[in-house]
């Protein structure tokens, strides 16, 4: 990314938050904002879509402010330091009560990769790191079956602007999640299986997913795990992929 983009892009997120900002009230300038987030280091980057990875060690903050109406940051960056993707999050609560929830959400969004450019008229060349823009949204359900065991569907849908990205991804999932199963003393565990389809312009394929986490009652770090199996897909997939994950989760 040249200075000019890279700058032009530095002064967009910051219109972002600060667009974002005057809806974390919820319409009460007096009520306490809820702020959470995580911090999660992990040996091989992995995405939302678990089938999509970075394909080395990587890093990832989350960030969600608000209640019923929150902006959600995801920022992902290799240990290298290099950033991966930016993810702006903007979601709402439709529905959502002991037994239901019904969840919208939208995003621009930022994927980065090294490329090599000319810098004179010899042909010398450097590595730069060039931005591409992608648009979009999706919504999630999800039902109590019991007080520990939920089922739900979720749906993503992505745009790129630039014609070096696709154009339309479609990622479709059916999970269940079953968290904080008691093991001894006060050890946990968390499962959430999936089974979903992905479809990236004229290619798609069907995967199975499944995350795993172990964690202490009242200590904010997990151990957790994400192992992705390809079912049938004309897409390119490591497979299996997996990553072990490192986290750090933080309420105020």
């Amino acid at each position: 990314m040249t200075h000019s983009r890279l700058f032009k892009t530095s002064i967009l997120l910051i219109v972002f938050n600060i667009i974002a900002y005057p809806g974390f009230s919820q319409g009460n300038s007096n009520e306490k904002l809820d702020v959470s987030g995580s911090i999660s280091v992990m040996n091989e980057g992995i995405s939302t879509v678990p089938s999509l990875a970075l394909g080395e060690p990587a890093a990832i903050f989350n960030l969600s402010v608000g209640k019923r109406f929150r902006f959600e940051p995801e920022l992902r960056f290799s240990l290298e330091g290099k950033p991966w993707s930016f993810l702006f999050w903007f979601r709402y609560d439709i529905v959502k009560n002991d037994k239901f929830s019904f969840r919208i959400g939208a995003h621009p969004a930022y994927s980065f990769r090294t490329v090599p450019a000319l810098i004179d008229e010899a042909d010398q060349s450097e590595e730069i790191i060039e931005a591409r823009r992608f648009l979009a949204g999706d919504m999630n359900t999800s039902y109590s079956v019991t007080e520990n065991f939920d089922v739900g569907f979720y749906y993503l849908g992505g745009h790129g602007l630039e014609s070096s990205v696709p154009d339309q991804t479609h990622y479709l999932s059916l999970y269940s999640s079953i968290p904080n199963i008691s093991l001894f003393n006060d050890l946990y565990m968390s499962l959430r299986p999936q089974v979903y389809y992905l479809k990236i312009d004229e290619i798609d394929g069907f995967y199975v997913a499944s995350s795993f986490a172990l964690g202490m009652i009242d200590i904010p770090f997990t151990i957790s795990t994400t192992i992705n199996k390809v079912i049938d897909s004309e897409i390119e997939n490591d497979d299996p992929l997996w990553n072990i994950s490192l986290n750090y989760s933080y309420r105020f």
